[in-house]
């Protein structure tokens, strides 16, 4: 997987040779003057000219949605800021959703680059949702559907209405080096939501208030979600390091490797659950480091988990159809995790168990131990789970080896 995505990341994306300033096609940057128009019509200009850097200088940029293309390197100098507004009126409504801040779809060799800072300033979406969960759909600050050669580079990321960077079903993506906030309360404010094929995203920062990554393996993208890298990133609050909810579309290949977790709700996690789950195979975990996560492992097929029965013994097995969650080749190295409310939880199904995972120098200190599951070939090599009360590990259904034996109560 490391060859593959090093292979088509070496291919790089084409070098933008003209720059279109935005104002000198009318934007302001004052903040209060609404620069739509100006942005749109600069990077209209640069694709009608067979593409170029669309420069955003310093200022204050208010805007609301507009749309990039191929070809197109948006570059944000280091004080400049796009602030999207959060004026309802100035957003289209299509198909009960608010139309997403800045978008791309069909495009090809597109990018987002600089030191600079877009900011989707959702306190107003955040209050509006929280007064009325049933309102109509927010808008994610950044949306590239089906898209080829992305790069997202050095800028920030903060405040969205919802999601913040979704590449949805793009392919040859690298993602290095941004930043993204939101306050740990701000609902559904997920940092990177990818699907598609050939990801690398590296050396980022991510605090939201939901998932700080989770690919989405969704059905739209066939034959599946291939190769992903994910590495040096560091997640703070949030629900941690995510594959799901459902993995319909299924994941083959990925690989998180030199992370850091502190205040997540999770690290590994993956959720999915019956009629939208799918195969998701070799997934590699090492290097992590981990303090005051609530699950530092996370592996739910019954999601959201309030529906699972709280006494797996009740659980009875469904038959497998092509919706049942398949989660196989999961290797977990090099972990260490402390100060955790619960080490966590690998819970698959009684019709389709979790199965050969191999976890090699995991060591999580714990309030309360390991729950595993209706899992198989679940094995522990020089390994350690300590739990301040209770069990250090309970099984139910599960066939697991390796734990030290004197502490770990097995349900079968």
């Amino acid at each position: 997987m490391r060859i593959a995505a090093a292979i088509f990341m070496s291919l790089g994306l084409p070098l933008f040779a003209g720059t279109f300033n935005v104002r000198d096609y009318g934007a302001t940057g004052d903040g209060k003057t609404l620069d739509t128009t100006a942005l749109q019509k600069t990077i209209d200009a640069a694709a009608q000219a067979g593409g170029g850097t669309v420069l955003v200088p310093t200022g204050n940029f208010l805007t609301g949605p507009f749309k990039l293309a191929s070809n197109i390197n948006l570059e944000l100098a280091k004080d400049a800021v796009i602030l999207i507004s959060d004026d309802r009126t100035t957003y289209p409504v299509v198909n009960a959703r608010y139309e997403d801040a800045i978008t791309a779809e069909g495009a090809h060799d597109l990018k987002i680059t600089g030191e600079g800072t877009i900011d989707g300033q959702g306190q107003a979406w955040w209050a509006a949702f929280r007064a009325d969960p049933g309102m109509t759909h927010r808008p994610y600050l950044i949306k590239f559907t089906n898209c080829e050669r992305v790069e997202v580079a050095d800028v920030t990321l903060q405040n969205s209405p919802m999601f913040h960077l979704v590449p949805q079903n793009c392919t040859d993506v690298n993602i290095h080096g941004i930043k993204i906030y939101s306050p740990a309360n701000a609902s559904n404010t997920d940092g990177i939501d990818p699907s598609g094929w050939n990801f690398i995203i590296t050396h980022c920062v991510i605090d939201t208030g939901d998932d700080n990554i989770a690919i989405k393996p969704a059905k739209a993208r066939q034959p599946g979600n291939k190769n992903y890298l994910i590495t040096d990133c560091q997640f703070i609050h949030g629900h941690g390091m995510s594959v799901g909810g459902g993995t319909a579309g299924g994941l083959d290949g990925l690989t998180v490797s030199n992370c850091t977790f502190v205040d997540t709700d999770a690290g590994i996690r993956i959720k999915t659950l019956r009629g939208n789950g799918g195969l998701l195979q070799n997934a590699t975990y090492e290097e992590l480091t981990m303090n005051a996560v609530k699950r530092p492992i996370y592996i739910i097929d019954w999601y959201p988990e309030r529906n699972a029965p709280r006494d797996p013994a009740t659980e009875t097995a469904e038959p497998v159809k092509p919706g049942t969650p398949l989660n196989k080749n999961i290797i977990i190295r090099d972990l260490t995790a402390t100060n955790c409310p619960s080490a966590g939880v690998i819970r698959g199904l009684p019709e389709a168990p979790i199965t050969d995972m191999l976890l090699t120098n995991v060591n999580i200190s714990a309030k309360t131990g390991l729950e595993i599951y209706h899992a198989t070939g679940i094995k522990f090599v020089a390994s350690k789970i300590d739990a301040e009360t209770g069990a250090n590990l309970t099984t139910f259904d599960a066939q697991v080896e390796g734990l030290d034996a004197q502490n770990v109560t097995r349900h079968e």
